[in-house]
């Protein structure tokens, strides 16, 4: 009796360890392996570790664009362009754009010089601005309908010193000299969000449903679509972090809250899933449009950052 007693108990642990396992495995927010820890915006921004959890976060509201500064200062567009210090969360650098209607500006990027890029969507603006909040560089560009909610998404400050643009509405990229001349171009299927020139001369554009790299000629020389991972159910592609192992980090709009869902997902260059993150929660950020990935100490990775 004792020893069919100690099996119903051994058994009765067994039940309640497993019991245990399925519900760990089905809270977990990080599927697969994250070694570093990553920055997202959304309504929320958030910068996670590799198992998900919430290290710091900061209201976002309609959040396109984000980077973590060598300073460990976070830098974002939100329709305003705000620098915050995470460990007091007080701004030490902000821009309002003059004409609000349309989102403000959804593009943002600290140069070299220290002055900070602005991608002003309102406008179809490109403004280099100072730390004292002075316009010293601007450029209009073509294409933009004052007020409209599709001129601009990312724009880039390029290493020649061109501008890397994306129209959303017309689903163009184009690259620009300071003078505004159209020297690069291509059209891609769906809004173009995100852009990034390559060390290789190439571009990848990020645009809703898929990831697409072009030669300097505008060929198509490597594509990633949604329909390639079938066992992920993913929103929108918007923001991309192009890493220097070559793997693409994708920032997910309209997110599908769903255990097979993704807010934020790696891939490899033979568009095989390295890890996903999903909170299903119904308060969870619905939208983690810019995305970057941090190594293990929350810092930029070595190197030119590729987003």
């Amino acid at each position: 009796m004792k020893n069919v007693m100690r099996v119903v108990l051994a058994l009765a642990v067994l039940v309640q360890g497993l019991s245990c396992l399925r519900a760990e495995d089905a809270e977990k927010k990080v599927i697969g392996t994250l070694a570093g820890r990553v920055l997202a915006t959304g309504g929320t921004i958030t910068l996670f570790d590799g198992e998900g959890k919430t290290l710091w976060s900061h209201g976002g509201g309609n959040c396109a664009d984000i980077w973590m500064l060598p300073t460990g200062n976070v830098l974002f567009a939100n329709g305003d362009v705000i620098e915050v210090d995470p460990k007091t969360k007080k701004t030490v650098f902000s821009y309002r754009s003059t004409v609000t209607k349309g989102g403000g500006a959804y593009a943002c990027q600290r140069l070299e010089n220290g002055h900070t890029l602005v991608g002003e969507n309102s406008t179809g603006r490109i403004l280099e601005v100072t730390p004292e909040g002075k316009v010293a560089f601007e450029l209009q560009l073509p294409l933009a309908k004052e007020g409209d909610h599709h001129n601009l998404r990312m724009v880039r400050k390029l290493k020649n010193g061109n501008y890397l643009v994306c129209h959303s509405g017309p689903k163009l990229v184009r690259e620009y000299t300071p003078k505004g001349e159209v020297v690069f171009e291509v059209k891609v299927g769906n809004i173009a969000f995100s852009a990034v020139r390559l060390p290789n001369g190439n571009t990848m554009v990020g645009h809703i449903d898929a990831v697409t790299e072009f030669d300097p000629k505008g060929q198509t020389v490597w594509e990633f679509k949604k329909t390639d991972l079938p066992e992920v159910a993913l929103g929108m592609i918007t923001g991309i972090h192009v890493q220097p192992d070559g793997h693409v980090l994708m920032g997910i709009y309209q997110i599908q809250k769903v255990p097979n869902g993704a807010g934020v997902l790696e891939i490899t260059r033979e568009k095989k899933l390295v890890w996903r993150y999903i909170d299903t929660a119904k308060n969870a950020n619905g939208a983690m449009m810019g995305v970057q990935l941090l190594d293990a100490e929350g810092r930029p990775l070595p190197g030119e950052v590729l987003r």
